[in-house]
């Protein structure tokens, strides 16, 4: 009797432990389906470490705002991070470990096109909806049905410096310098073809390795070339400094036209090299951005965002100001929209709705727009060339070239 009781009691005891761990497992899976997790993926080490930190800070400020505005489906968003060590090789492994190992539901970044392609193979086989900055145009909805880009494509970047520099500065003899990602190697021959179209030879076509230490002889080769200015599109912060540093290095003060991200990493650069540099420099900038001296300061969305920024990021400066963080800010909250309308997480869902809502989207970068046939989200009225980019108003802003017309 005192086996068979103490053989019950073991059964009971048994049972018992069987039924705690089953209670566990199910309080824990309810606390999992009160979350919905975002992965975010981006450089956070290896030479686009600089723009990683940017990203992640962006993110959580999203993230922050996501959740004192209710969530996602009412339930709180977690941001799950990921480092590609700036290798499209460890990129894809970390990608796939956030999705099949920590769950996310959507991803943002990564930052650099090279780290997006092989990653949107991925995405594209789970179904995973995903907000990058990247802006090659081999990223179709083809080949990334579940992806979106929140960057300008490289040409439709650089278009508008280019007419700038030949209607208004009346320029004609341009250099095309880039850096060796997928964006800018995809932009480089189709901004050839535009100066094409619009009767004008580059004078000369130059390449440097992503995160270079030094642009001298690409300079010099520009120079010898006669270039009356400078076509400038790149992928970070760092190399557009180095332009700049080596430019004043050999004394050639011809003007700058560059991308988005010469106008984004301004602030830091400008603290590191001068005010000086930026000299004859011009670049784009999304409209929601910039000002013209007759608007109101502090008003718009992305005023607000700097007041934000600044109050709450304490090395706000050195990372470029909060101009380096928008893009990276609102790929959450865009995802978050796009959940919230759909009412799904799956990246079909996700994609089709913001195929069909973009244009009602409220971005503080100015009008989107999306299609079956073209997933970057800026529209083209969306960009304009921005000048004296050192020094942005009280609110963050910076001031349109295109005022006075």
């Amino acid at each position: 009797m005192l086996l068979q009781r103490s053989g019950s009691m073991t059964r009971y005891l048994a049972v018992g432990t069987v039924s705690a761990m089953a209670i566990a497992l199910a309080v824990g899976c309810a606390r999992a389906e009160d979350v919905i997790k975002f992965g975010g993926i981006a450089s956070m080490t290896g030479g686009g470490a600089s723009v990683g930190k940017v990203a992640e800070t962006a993110w959580r400020l999203a993230i922050e705002d996501i959740n004192a505005s209710g969530g996602v489906l009412g339930k709180k968003v977690k941001l799950v991070l990921a480092d590609t060590t700036t290798d499209p090789t460890h990129a894809v492994s970390e990608a796939r470990r956030l999705i099949e190992n920590e769950g996310v539901q959507v991803l943002v970044g990564p930052i650099t096109s090279q780290e997006a392609i092989p990653i949107v193979a991925l995405t594209k086989e789970k179904g995973i909806a995903q907000i990058s900055t990247a802006a090659s145009t081999q990223l179709t909805p083809d080949v990334g049905p579940y992806h979106f880009s929140d960057s300008v494509t490289g040409l439709n970047q650089m278009r508008a410096n280019i007419d700038y520099a030949l209607d208004v500065l009346k320029l004609t003899k341009l250099a095309l310098i880039s850096d060796n990602g997928g964006m800018s190697k995809a932009a480089a021959s189709e901004i050839v073809g535009y100066l094409k179209s619009r009767n004008v030879e580059p004078t000369i076509v130059q390449e440097f390795a992503f995160h270079t230490e030094d642009m001298t002889p690409q300079l010099l080769s520009m120079r010898r070339s006669g270039a009356q200015a400078v076509l400038l599109i790149n992928s970070i912060g760092d190399d557009s400094r180095k332009l700049l540093e080596n430019r004043s290095d050999i004394g050639w003060a011809v003007p700058v036209l560059a991308s988005q991200t010469m106008t984004n990493f301004a602030l830091g650069n400008a603290k590191v090299l001068g005010k000086e540099v930026f000299d004859g420099v011009y670049s784009t900038q999304f409209v929601g951005m910039t000002y013209c001296p007759s608007d109101a300061p502090g008003t718009s969305p992305f005023a607000k965002f700097v007041k934000r920024a600044k109050d709450t990021v304490p090395d706000l400066e050195r990372m470029g100001g909060a101009p380096s963080l928008t893009p990276y800010y609102i790929q959450p909250l865009i995802l978050a929209a796009a959940i919230n309308g759909s009412g799904k997480t799956d990246g079909r869902s996700i994609a089709a709705w913001i195929e069909a809502n973009a244009g009602k989207i409220e971005a503080m970068i100015g009008p989107l727009q999306a299609s079956k046939t073209d997933h970057f989200l800026p529209a083209p009225q969306a960009i304009k060339v921005v000048t004296d980019i050192y020094q942005p108003r009280s609110d963050g802003l910076v001031k349109r070239a295109d005022c006075g017309s």
